[in-house]
């Protein structure tokens, strides 16, 4: 059995050492982004309105920051990788729960089936990264971080790509999902994994973890928000602009990809200027891109370029938000209570994203709903030239 190298040797050894559990965590996180984009779109083609598609597309979210809460104690208790496990199989048992919902049209079980997805991701996504920031070196910690997450973000494409191509039968687009929930379980039995710290396992270890780097919280949350909104709230208003359901989540689909291209290039930038000049960089990139994205919305080609470039930039705050909570606050109160308060406050803002936007397609015009958010991302962005930190 392959055992894991802890001894921060030689930076290709790390990123062979990373990449299946990147390539596992892209796929156990697979499902939640595909809910999140095919629950909403499932109910508005049902008759449900856009302000309850995106309150039942936030479950995923909602599932997340109760699991997260908990997560330590959990991992504390019956061991970090028992409970990694054991969240391949809440992730099947979920999305099963999805299936018979679209079957039956039963409210109730979209509703469990998309709040039990959150739980299972959570564990998996939270322990995943875990792990990586365990091994990564503190010389190229922003690289490697930004490699963990390059690949770990093509969840957030694949699960809205799944959607894009499942509005017709959203049970397929859950059968999937399961495919890739069990996918990303095998490819991790064969690896030793590391010991990560569970601190106290004390609800007061995430609060301290916060009161220590708030600033690196609120990009945290900032990043969730525009997540959200890229992987439910703009399937929601694409077909406000009359642009249609399928491509609605297509564009979803290729901000998921734009992380991709953004993780390296931000996580680099950080490890030669520091994180600060990293998240300033990254907050006017997705300001760029969410005052265009009105006027190129049916427009394919320009649209496609616009949410590539959000996806980048806003895929990228959140790695930026580990490094510097990790940096700042790890040492006081153990890692992984870290990591679950970063992933609580990013996905409360990833809860938050799709239901003030599909409210706000709702009660407004189209064009309103980016405004919104670049008023978010500017008020930031005035935070972050006043804060002081790293850079």
């Amino acid at each position: 059995m392959p055992h894991i190298d802890e001894s921060g040797g030689a930076p290709f050894a790390l990123y062979k050492t990373i990449f299946p559990l990147s390539v596992s965590a892209a796929l156990s996180e697979t499902p939640g982004w595909l809910a999140t984009a095919l629950v909403g779109l499932a109910l508005v083609q049902d008759g449900y309105s856009t302000a309850v598609a995106g309150t039942f597309a936030s479950l995923p979210a909602a599932g997340v920051i109760a699991m997260s809460i908990v997560l330590p104690g959990i991992a504390r208790r019956f061991g970090v990788v028992r409970v990694f496990y054991f969240a391949a199989l809440v992730l099947v048992a979920s999305l099963l729960g999805l299936v018979a919902a679209d079957r039956t049209g039963s409210l109730i079980l979209w509703g469990l089936g998309s709040f039990g997805v959150g739980l299972g991701a959570s564990m998996r996504w939270v322990l995943c990264d875990g792990f990586v920031n365990h091994l990564a070196i503190s010389t190229q910690r922003g690289r490697l971080l930004a490699f963990h997450e390059t690949i770990r973000s093509c969840a957030l494409g694949f699960g809205p790509l799944i959607a894009a191509y499942s509005t017709d039968d959203p049970a397929r687009g859950f059968m999937l999902g399961i495919a890739a929930a069990i996918i990303g379980a095998l490819l991790t039995m064969g690896i030793t994994l590391p010991q990560v710290s569970t601190g106290r396992a004390r609800l007061s270890d995430l609060t301290t973890g916060l009161r220590l780097a708030p600033f690196a919280f609120a990009i945290a949350f900032l990043g969730g928000v525009l997540e959200g909104v890229a992987a439910a709230a703009v399937p929601l208003y694409a077909v406000a602009m009359g642009v249609g359901a399928a491509a609605g989540a297509f564009l979803a689909a290729l901000s998921g990809f734009g992380n991709i291209l953004g993780q390296l290039p931000f996580g680099a930038y950080a490890d030669n200027a520091g994180s600060r000049p990293a998240i300033r960089a990254a907050l006017v990139f997705v300001i760029g891109a969410l005052a265009a994205l009105h006027p190129v919305m049916t427009v394919p080609l320009a649209s496609y370029a616009v949410i590539l470039c959000f996806g980048a930039a806003a895929g990228a705050l959140y790695t930026l938000s580990v490094l510097e909570a990790s940096n700042v606050a790890a040492t006081n109160v153990g890692l992984l209570p870290i990591l679950a308060a970063v992933a609580i406050v990013y996905t409360l803002g990833d809860l938050l994203g799709p239901i003030v936007g599909g409210v706000a397609l709702y009660l407004a015009p189209a064009a309103v709903m980016p405004m919104i958010f670049i008023a978010g991302c500017a008020l930031t962005l005035v935070f972050a030239r006043k804060s002081r930190g790293n850079g």
